[in-house]
């Protein structure tokens, strides 16, 4: 089975503090790869550095066989990522906010809101699509964090920390949602610092 993410060595520093160091991994596609460590292990930083948001102080990294340094336009285009807080807008409502994300990401216009409707449909969130997302309970808001993350159709899904702050019906159903994409053959980058959690989704 090919990989989805090769790393090499990656490290990354911030002044004195080195957050990430060193680290060498692989993620094969279709896989539900859990990223576990405590808070502050430098897990986020790794997303980050894997998503675009940092530039590495050393190593190296490739997504789908695109070097993070040099092609990370090409992969963003291939990846969805759910950051720990939502990046949603809370005066928009939930179809709006992923019409936009639909937008962003260069969706077909006459695709837009067949997407966004059958994402919502898929989330249990269809009823409330004309609701502002700010009206939204917290483990709506993060399904539809998730939503929005996959209406471009990626290839790779970088979760982080996707059930903390949920209560338990919430993150039962995230979790269920999570283990049914992965039986759409998305590849799922999930960060965690629960060890069941990683046991119940991670292969």
């Amino acid at each position: 089975m090919q990989n989805a993410i090769e790393v090499n060595e990656l490290t990354k520093s911030f002044e004195e503090i080195t957050a990430v160091d060193h680290i060498s991994f692989e993620v094969k596609r279709g896989e539900v790869f859990g990223f576990l460590g405590p808070n502050g292990a430098g897990k986020t930083t790794t997303v980050r550095m894997l998503t675009g948001l940092f530039q590495p102080s050393g190593g190296e990294a490739s997504i789908l066989n695109y070097d993070i340094k040099s092609d990370i336009t090409q992969i963003k285009k291939r990846i969805g990522v759910v950051p720990e807080a939502s990046n949603l807008y809370d005066e928009l409502s939930g179809i709006d906010n992923l019409v936009f994300t639909a937008q962003l990401y260069g969706v077909h216009r006459k695709e837009r809101i067949t997407r966004a409707e059958e994402l919502l449909k898929t989330f249990g969130l269809y009823e409330r699509k004309d609701s502002l997302f700010k009206t939204y309970s917290r483990g709506m808001k993060r399904a539809l964090t998730i939503a929005a993350a996959l209406i471009h159709h990626p290839d790779i899904l970088f979760l982080d920390e996707p059930t903390v702050g949920l209560d338990v019906v919430a993150a039962r159903s995230l979790r269920n949602l999570i283990k049914n994409l992965r039986s759409q053959g998305i590849t799922i980058f999930l960060t965690t610092h629960y060890l069941e959690e990683a046991d119940l989704l991670c292969d």
